[in-house]
């Protein structure tokens, strides 16, 4: 299984984060370190001071229900102001950035996504 690693200024923020974003409870919690297990991939911060290298990393999901839910959840942590013109419709993947910069491109990793924007649903009557 693929091992991601991240490191984080403040894991509390992280915690709440990634909580969220992944939807459980992390496999393990310690003064350094907090550790995420998913089907695809274990995601482990730890705590660093100071700089840091910020990355960009897949979080494949195939199915658009499950993408609108991760979009739900997340809606809390975007920092942008929802102004309809900045916004684009959840379509196959959306763009995430973490509280410490590390950016996450959520769905069809094929898709380029602008981590500038925010995502609204698309709503059908």
């Amino acid at each position: 299984m693929k091992i991601i690693k991240i490191q984080s200024s403040n894991l509390n923020n992280s915690l709440v984060f990634y909580r969220a974003l992944l939807n459980r409870m992390p496999l393990e919690i310690t003064p350094s370190c907090i550790q995420f297990e998913t089907e695809h991939f274990i995601l482990e911060v730890a705590e660093s001071i100071g700089a840091h290298k910020m990355q960009t990393n897949v979080f494949e999901i195939q199915d658009a229900h499950e993408l609108a839910k991760i979009n739900q959840r997340m809606s809390r942590f975007n920092a942008i102001e929802k102004i309809i013109k900045d916004c684009e419709v959840v379509d196959r993947a959306i763009g995430l950035t973490d509280p410490n910069g590390n950016r996450w491109v959520i769905g069809d990793p094929e898709v380029k996504v602008d981590f500038k924007k925010c995502y609204i649903e698309l709503i059908t009557i």
